[in-house]
């Protein structure tokens, strides 16, 4: 069943661009900040292993911005891509995947400096392809697969195997306990890309988008948590600028569900468009499209998406998003998360295009990475959350550059395995 009810609402921008020498927020740092930054890291010729790599965060450190300790995975050409959004309480193992392998890795962090793989596996037939995974409250996480086996049920898509994906929930040991298909959207494969799990309302809000594939329906889907029920697909409809203009494609790719205090779900999709879903638990959802951002058109290539709107972080009473193709990351005010507002743009080079982020769960810094251009390196953002303003972080100068961890010219540990590159970080305490 298809459902939907829009209304649009055009935020009145008050974006101040911050091209300004960066300096410390004037909200004070915390006493105690995480001490390493983990990032899982591709080798860039593929000859060696892929590997994870800790890179020393301490101020007073000698190796500071430097990594100290590395472990490889094992494997070649993996696509090291996406870990949680978060670190998992102490004692519990992260779930990061290996994108090209199709595996997941269990990975013990709990001493930075004798990281350990506890457990590796593979997609439950006929499921292909992990990338993303979401903790639930009990512990258990939930995990995305974008295809499964068999052609795709588009005839313009030709990869294979390339039908609709479906997720899956395992125990915080690797445990496999259940897993469903994910419902088709009239003719397009759905990619089941993110979640945002309301247990209240026996409710899972899933969205769909595509990382290799050429195509993807562009909806968001409704489950039932309990049994895995789909209740409801909705269409993302395109969003508007001020002026009234539709951003043509704007729609494209649903991505980073999050769950708010008032109990709705706020995401955004790659194409740049906010939107924010109601009344989950009722007969008749209720998604409201806001404003686009105003973004170049795509390349005239297959499955090509304008935007590049990637992970987005909540902070307090703010909603924070990389913008891939502006170089940029936009900070939304949703106190009023009926009526987003854009408050603050921080500009980032233009070799980089800001994708990834995370958040110290110690202090106000934030960890942001690129995609298709600039994992070469990470920067170390100081967030404001009295005024919603970003900065780059000065106690880091990596290649010159006010806030910037660099992946150019480091010693690894395990050996001289050349250039490498980093998509996904956390911080580690």
């Amino acid at each position: 069943m298809r459902t939907l009810h829009t209304s649009l609402v055009i935020g009145t921008v008050c974006a101040v661009v911050s091209c300004a020498p960066p300096t410390r927020d004037a909200q004070s740092t915390p006493a105690s900040e995480s001490s390493y930054l983990l990032v899982s890291a591709g080798d860039a010729d593929e000859v060696d292993s892929d590997f994870l790599a800790v890179i020393d965060l301490r101020p007073e450190s000698a190796d500071l911005g430097k990594v100290i300790e590395t472990m490889p995975t094992g494997m070649k050409a993996s696509m090291p891509h996406h870990t949680e959004y978060a670190l998992p309480p102490a004692g519990e193992l992260l779930f990061m995947n290996a994108h090209r392998h199709e595996m997941t890795m269990l990975v013990d962090v709990s001493n930075p400096r004798a990281l350990r793989t506890v457990k590796t596996f593979t997609p439950p037939p006929p499921l292909r392809f992990p990338h993303d995974y979401t903790r639930t409250p009990t512990g258990t996480r939930l995990v995305g697969f974008l295809r499964s086996e068999g052609a795709s049920i588009d005839s313009a898509e030709t990869v294979t195997p390339g039908n609709s994906g479906g997720f899956a929930e395992y125990s915080a040991d690797g445990a496999l306990l259940r897993h469903v298909m994910a419902g088709n959207a009239g003719g397009t494969p759905v990619r089941p890309y993110a979640f945002a799990l309301l247990p209240e309302l026996d409710r899972l809000v899933v969205t769909s988008a595509p990382m290799m594939e050429v195509v993807s329906a562009d909806v968001l889907q409704i489950y039932r948590y309990s049994d895995f029920a789909l209740l409801h697909t909705i269409d993302l409809p395109a969003g508007k600028v001020a002026d009234g203009r539709e951003v043509e494609g704007s729609q494209r790719a649903g991505f980073g569900p999050r769950v708010l205090s008032d109990g709705s779900v706020f995401l955004n999709s790659y194409g740049c468009t906010f939107y924010r879903l109601s009344e989950i638990g009722s007969a008749q959802p209720r998604l409201d499209t806001f404003f686009a951002l105003d973004t170049p058109p795509p390349p005239p290539e297959p499955g090509a998406i304008r935007g590049s709107c990637g992970i987005p972080l909540v902070f307090g009473n703010y909603w924070i998003n990389p913008v891939g193709q502006l170089h940029t990351v936009v900070v939304l005010d949703i106190t009023n998360p009926a009526r987003p507002l854009e408050v603050f743009r921080l500009r980032t080079p233009e070799t980089f295009n800001p994708h990834w982020l995370a958040r110290d769960p110690q202090s106000n810094r934030l960890v942001l990475g690129a995609e298709l251009g600039g994992e070469e390196g990470f920067y170390i953002l100081r967030f404001d959350d009295q005024t919603g303003r970003l900065s780059f972080d000065p106690a880091l100068t990596g290649e010159g550059q006010a806030g910037y961890v660099s992946l150019k010219n480091q010693s690894w540990p395990h050996g001289p395995s050349g250039p490498a590159w980093g998509h996904a970080a956390l911080f580690l305490p």
